[in-house]
């Protein structure tokens, strides 16, 4: 089958399957847990099974997911008679069509669709299925196969306050907090523990209890696959008045960035707030002071 083909026939499959739903429209999927590479993406559950064709097999390299991956590859053998392959993580807001290749050598005339899953970086953690079905060029859509995803963060913070920014694109931005003691933590000062004049004893273990910045990510626009920074005291951090600010370093070429800041102490929230950067917000100086005021909270 040709290239030309596929694209037509997975077009014309597509209107087979979304024209039983009034409410399902085509979109980018931004706000989806799943994207998947070279698909289309279909806003509402997935269609029901209704006679169509099987998936044969799923193939991941591993069924454990970081939160914020991009590029994790999957290959699916269908029944002989499929012409796409449909993914979706359960609970998200829509699937992703995906038309079907040739077949492998090993799988003579059951079509193969090798693609790449990313993940969102605000996703829940835990067990998380994905379903996998085929669909024939008539709009038959056969049985979903499952396979359990365990969703982790492996850059998830810990701490006795905790202070996070996350954002949904691949730009550069920046945490900045000011604690209770007037000391800005952020990349220019990753810690708020601060040296004591000469000659007094130093306590070893002090400056783990300070307020640290764990990670710079998307550095001057290398992307590492974070999108997200914290501010964490490990111990009792200083009682009073907080203030946590967000600088656009850079969008990286992204047209927009939103964020979104959160703390906690203790495990109870002490606020949450959202907002989007745009291109005037990287015009700004990018030191100590920086950012658009973002939150403010009281630490008794």
């Amino acid at each position: 089958m040709s290239r030309l083909v596929a694209v037509i026939g997975v077009a014309a499959l597509v209107f087979l399957l979304v024209p039983a739903c009034d409410d399902v429209k085509a979109d980018d999927g931004l706000d989806a847990d799943l994207t998947v590479d070279g698909a289309q993406f279909y806003r509402g559950a997935p269609p029901a099974a209704n006679g169509g064709p099987d998936v044969a097999s799923v193939t991941l390299q591993t069924t454990v997911v970081h939160v914020g991956t991009t590029g994790k590859p999957v290959s699916c053998t269908l029944s002989p008679n499929a012409s796409a392959a449909g993914f979706a993580l359960q609970g998200d807001v829509g699937y992703w069509i995906v038309p079907s290749g040739a077949a492998a050598v090993e799988t003579p005339g059951s079509p193969v669709v090798k693609t790449q899953l990313s993940f969102s970086r605000s996703m829940a953690l835990g067990t998380r299925p994905l379903l996998v079905f085929a669909v024939d060029a008539a709009g038959k859509v056969g049985a979903a196969n499952e396979t359990n995803l365990i969703v982790t963060d492996p850059y998830a913070p810990k701490g006795r306050l905790i202070v996070s920014l996350s954002w949904d694109t691949e730009a550069d931005l920046d945490l900045h907090v000011v604690d209770a003691a007037g000391v800005e933590i952020y990349k220019g000062n990753l810690n708020s523990y601060a040296k004591p004049p000469p000659g007094t004893p130093v306590d070893p273990s002090a400056a783990k209890n300070g307020g640290i910045l764990d990670f710079d990510s998307n550095a001057a626009c290398v992307i590492d696959g974070r999108r997200a920074e914290h501010v964490t005291y490990a111990s009792a951090p200083p009682p009073g008045h907080y203030t946590v600010r967000v600088d656009t370093f850079s969008l990286c070429a992204a047209p927009s960035a939103n964020w979104r800041v959160s703390a906690s102490l203790d495990g109870k929230s002490l606020g949450v707030s959202q907002g989007e950067s745009l291109d005037a917000d990287e015009q700004t100086a990018h030191d100590r002071g920086a950012g658009v005021l973002a939150l403010e909270f009281d630490v008794p």
